[in-house]
């Protein structure tokens, strides 16, 4: 049996210290450039490997991490989980993903599997229900737009996402808008709503809302509030949900954005396809996992104070399917009437 390549012998090879080649197989950060590239060229020209196993012993960590996420079919989903996973990689830490379903039964087990199989601590997106159902983790957990008590929180501003897209509708000149939003229970449509509204009050009206789920499939109230044609713009809860109303628009023979405008929140990768060009709100979905990842790593290593919640900003992208409100054509008719009037004559 090939005998295994030990730290002393990288060192050897090397001709440096068994610590030094601990601190470069460990990143710490405490060589030169020069002995960095000397080490890890040994290492490679041996055949080196990192007892994980060992280490594992020593140090009471595993360098795993586990990602939850609701589901991996709306597009919203994997672009995290590629940000953690990645993220998590360039700092030596192997990523479990899990999709619960968006149960709060199935994250309370998902959350058992992982501390069963030692994971350091978590990324995860839970649903509203999980503190009633699925009681403490046994690691440090950062949530994604969810709070959980005792942990710590990264999250967009959805309030302020809501904000910007009323100022933006002002300048467009809109003032009949139609509002799909999404249930009260999700917070992060909550915000958006609410955003909205509080910035909207006194200058625009929401003539109609209908509370639809948070995918591309729109169900037949909110399909016939659009048939009614009465709202210049249809304001949408996330990006999907405008995709939607685009298609279900497109299907009635209502022009967008020349008869409706129409406006998501996410800024998902397909907003930005030529064929759809969706006027949204950007909450960056890469940050918010990298930015995850980064504080599960502290509390891993040892940070012991208080959980506190990272708000990220966000930005509106202006494409196709907005322009500026524009009066109804004045018919002919009505041209005569007033030319009538301003001289006094009757129509009799």
């Amino acid at each position: 049996m090939k005998k295994r390549v030990t730290i002393r012998d990288v060192a050897k090879a090397a001709g440096v210290s068994s610590a030094t080649v601990s601190y470069v197989m460990n990143d710490l950060g405490k060589v030169t450039p020069e002995v960095d590239r000397l080490v890890r060229s040994a290492a490679q020209d041996l055949g080196y490997a990192r007892n994980r196993a060992a280490v594992s012993l020593k140090t009471g960590r595993h360098n795993v991490i586990g990602c939850i996420l609701p589901t991996l079919v709306s597009p919203i989903f994997p672009e995290i989980a590629e940000a953690v996973q990645s993220h998590a990689e360039s700092r030596g830490l192997a990523t479990l993903l899990i999709n619960s379903g968006d149960t709060p039964r199935r994250e309370a087990e998902a959350l058992r599997m992982l501390a069963d199989h030692g994971v350091d601590g978590a990324v995860a997106v839970l649903h509203p229900e999980f503190e009633t159902i699925g009681g403490q983790p046994r690691f440090p957990v950062v949530t994604i737009d969810g709070p959980l008590p005792g942990h710590d929180c990264i999250q967009a501003a959805h309030a302020d996402g809501g904000r910007l897209i009323a100022e933006y509708i002002r300048t467009l000149g809109h003032r009949r808008i139609g509002l799909l939003s999404g249930g009260d229970d999700i917070a992060s449509s909550r915000e958006r709503r609410r955003g909205f509204l509080k910035a909207a009050a006194g200058f625009c009206d929401v003539v109609w809302e209908e509370t639809v789920p948070l995918t591309a499939t729109l169900g037949p109230d909110a399909k016939r509030r659009m048939a009614q044609r009465d709202v210049s713009l249809v304001v949408c809860v996330n990006d999907l949900v405008a995709i939607g109303a685009l298609s279900a628009l497109r299907d009635l023979g209502i022009d967008v954005p020349g008869e409706v405008s129409v406006i998501g929140f996410d800024d998902i990768g397909m907003s930005a396809w030529p064929l759809i060009g969706l006027t949204t709100v950007r909450q960056s979905l890469i940050d918010l996992g990298r930015s995850a990842v980064d504080l599960l790593i502290q509390r891993i290593g040892g940070d012991t104070s208080p959980p506190h919640t990272i708000v990220l900003p966000v930005s509106l992208v202006e494409r196709a399917t907005t322009a500026p409100h524009a009066a109804p054509p004045v018919s002919l008719a009505s041209n005569r009437s007033r030319s009538l009037a301003k001289k006094g004559m009757s129509r009799n």
